[in-house]
């Protein structure tokens, strides 16, 4: 959602642009990894596993520059070493101190665990860490003969960069996240781990399944299917997606916060929008305190007195199903004295593991529990609750044999999306542009029943 946050990430990956990673398929939710990038299969992979994240929920910054915390970990995790907890203030701590005492830390002064990292410290890093040595006689590199960068060439690890009739390690430059990652998938499959990644979590036992991301995902039949005909999604002259069929038509929406400034509701209404989701809270990523939306009561006074129907949303970060129900008693004591007609929305999001959150590690089963406690609150309070979130979470992270019932508002910034299952609101833009609104703002729309 066009929310700010701070940086969360990790990223990874090779330093060339000749992949050997295998294909996967469409689904990242980040928007600067589009699907026929040379690197996109190897962020796709690398996210099924769960090795990194993004900048934020949906920015991957591919071409930002690693730091030496975040190579320590992708390398000596894609090597084979287990997770390392922290041992002092830095996330990346506990990574360093396995390093330093294998031997494996690369030459080289670092001030911090947050300096950059160059391409020959990479590949002695990941030289040292898979215990590689040189299979080959040729010297491939024009512009160096270090030991280390010898290996990982020989090793497939880095393929060098061809500049004229020269093949280039350009040794001294930092390594960029894209580059990152094609580098930490090549290390994988170095040590053996092959393709694929975490299994999903929701229905491991068998029964259908589909191919997504390079996993097999098990789906939950109880869940009702995406009935929609793609062909019969158009945009109409306002630039909003509609539908219609038999069964179904639409209603236009955006999503707002703090962020969207100040808004004219009634140009908002008179372009056509119908409905708006309105951010009424968050918890804070480090203190973990409720705070209300600056502009909340404002736009919900204001959209709906322009006839904008109008539901909220709060952006979870709670770490236990208690603080996800005390979330939801937030949004319900919040709204005394006001109605809504659509939903109350459950939104958590990741951060990275170098911003510091407290939801850092929060493994998958926690996180379902936290969304179950949240949706089941706001329905025994008399409200109809709905959970948000994009592919990756709904097929990998979230377990939807728990989540049966549960209104979907489903983020993917695609085309045409074909989500397994039935969806109430796609947010299909998140760039998009409405009268009434400066600067960008999501775009929704709603599958309503005839």
């Amino acid at each position: 959602m066009m929310r700010q946050r701070l940086l969360a990430g990790l990223l990874a990956l090779v330093l060339l642009t000749g992949l050997t990673t295998p294909a996967s398929a469409a689904g990242l939710p980040f928007r600067d990894v589009p699907a026929g990038s040379w690197f996109y299969a190897s962020v796709a992979d690398l996210y099924n596993r769960k090795l990194v994240s993004g900048y934020d929920a949906y920015t991957f910054l591919p071409d930002g520059t690693v730091t030496l915390g975040e190579a320590l970990k992708l390398i000596l995790l894609a090597s084979g070493y287990g997770a390392q907890s922290p041992v002092d203030g830095h996330w990346a701590s506990g990574y360093f101190k396995l390093a330093k005492n294998k031997g494996l830390l690369p030459a080289g002064r670092f001030n911090t665990l947050n300096s950059t990292i160059n391409r020959t410290q990479i590949a002695e890093l990941a030289s040292k860490a898979l215990g590689l040595s040189r299979t080959k006689s040729i010297q491939p590199f024009s512009d160096s003969a270090n030991s280390y960068a010898l290996i990982a060439y020989d090793n497939g690890i880095f393929q060098g960069q061809v500049d004229g009739n020269k093949l280039l390690f350009k040794p001294n430059d930092t390594i960029t996240r894209a580059e990152m990652s094609a580098v930490t998938c090549r290390v994988l499959q170095k040590k053996g781990t092959g393709t694929g990644g975490t299994a999903a979590s929701a229905g491991k036992t068998g029964g259908t399944y589909i191919q997504f991301a390079g996993t097999k995902v098990y789906v939950n039949e109880d869940i009702p299917k995406n009935p929609y005909d793609p062909n019969l999604f158009k945009f109409n002259g306002h630039g909003y997606l509609t539908y219609d069929d038999k069964t179904y038509t639409c209603r236009v929406g955006v999503d707002v916060s703090k962020y969207q400034g100040t808004i004219d509701w009634a140009k908002v209404k008179a372009s056509g929008v119908d409905f708006a989701i309105l951010r009424l809270g968050y918890r804070g990523y480090g203190t973990g305190a409720l705070a209300l939306d600056s502009t909340f009561y404002t736009n919900l006074k204001n959209a709906q007195a322009a006839g904008v129907q109008v539901g909220v949303y709060f952006f979870s970060q709670a770490i236990t199903p208690a603080e996800a129900v005390e979330e939801a008693d937030f949004c319900v004591n919040a709204l005394k004295g006001y109605q809504i007609t659509y939903p109350i929305v459950y939104d958590w999001e990741p951060y990275a593991e170098s911003v510091g959150a407290r939801t850092n590690g929060l493994d998958d089963a926690t996180l379902t529990a936290c969304t179950k406690a949240f949706l089941d609150r706001v329905k025994a309070w008399g409200y109809t609750p709905m959970v948000y979130s994009n592919p990756t979470y709904f097929y990998l992270h979230l377990d939807m044999n728990q989540l049966t019932g549960y209104q979907i508002w489903l983020a993917h910034y695609v085309s045409m999306t074909n989500f397994y299952y039935q969806y109430n609101i796609w947010q299909y833009a998140y760039s998009g542009s409405v009268p009434g609104i400066s600067g960008n703002v999501d775009l929704n729309i709603q599958l309503v029943k005839k």
